[in-house]
């Protein structure tokens, strides 16, 4: 925890710069986004292999950014999409899924999505922040339709107006793109080097920001490895314990308005 407080302290001293904006990921970031893949996986696919549903669920992720961009360039029509990544996730372990079988999972998530909620650490970290009234903004990648859905479900509007939500879908500008990062900076006037990502996906989230010039902290709750050739993160927190103890600190110590208890 140590390591990002003392990581902003440098930064402050060397520049004299207080400022400090986050900027949050959603998926898997604020809330579970295993647990309705998980649950559409037991009622359709557990019995079916013995692949694990931590890794399927990786592999889905992969393929559901590769996916996006495919979709984004009229490669992909968007009603195929989800199909297509189920299908290609499962093929990759030697099951093969009918467009039937992966809509009918796709009817299963999307009823459990629904029930998702935020991480109880982050409702405590956004309510600290807020309370602070350190800037914050949401970037996630995604359709329109589909991240709507989650943000209503999660209620984010308790924190973030619609002009602090960015969606690949709505502004064109999909991740790792630093155009996405470029587009927050243009309408909200944030500056990088006082400006933070919270994200969970390495390559996306933190690889891309740390190109756009940000400060990164990888959330990284399903402990991945990342290949030591890439850039690495302001900090890595591994932990849903620490990962609001990170920011509490960070915002205790230099947050736009310190005069104001952190709860």
């Amino acid at each position: 925890m140590e390591n990002i407080v003392n990581y902003y302290i440098d930064y402050f001293m060397n520049t004299g710069e207080t400022d400090m904006n986050i900027v949050f990921d959603v998926d898997d970031t604020l809330y579970d986004l295993m647990a309705p893949f998980q649950a559409a996986h037991e009622k359709f696919f557990a019995s079916q292999t013995a692949a694990d549903a931590t890794e399927l669920f990786m592999k889905s992720r992969l393929y559901s950014d590769m996916i996006l961009a495919q979709e984004k360039q009229g490669l992909t029509a968007p009603e195929d999409a989800f199909a297509k990544r189920i299908q290609m996730t499962y093929q990759d372990v030697g099951l093969s899924v009918s467009r039937e079988k992966a809509c009918l999972f796709e009817q299963e998530y999307r009823l459990r999505q629904k029930e998702i909620a935020l991480f109880p650490c982050m409702e405590r970290m956004l309510n600290a922040c807020q309370e602070a009234q350190v800037p914050m903004a949401v970037l996630t990648n995604g359709n329109s339709r589909g991240q709507r859905r989650k943000i209503s479900a999660l209620k984010l509007e308790r924190w973030f107006d619609n002009e602090h939500i960015f969606i690949s879908g709505e502004t064109g500008y999909q991740k790792p793109d630093v155009m996405a990062f470029r587009h927050i900076e243009d309408r909200l006037g944030y500056i990088p080097e006082d400006t933070w990502y919270v994200g969970d996906t390495y390559e996306a989230d933190i690889i891309s920001a740390h190109q756009a010039g940000w400060h990164s902290i990888w959330f990284n709750h399903r402990k991945r490895a990342r290949r030591t050739d890439l850039p690495v993160a302001a900090v890595e927190v591994q932990s849903k314990e620490n990962i609001l103890d990170v920011i509490r600190n960070m915002v205790l110590k230099f947050s736009v308005d310190n005069t104001r208890p952190v709860k």
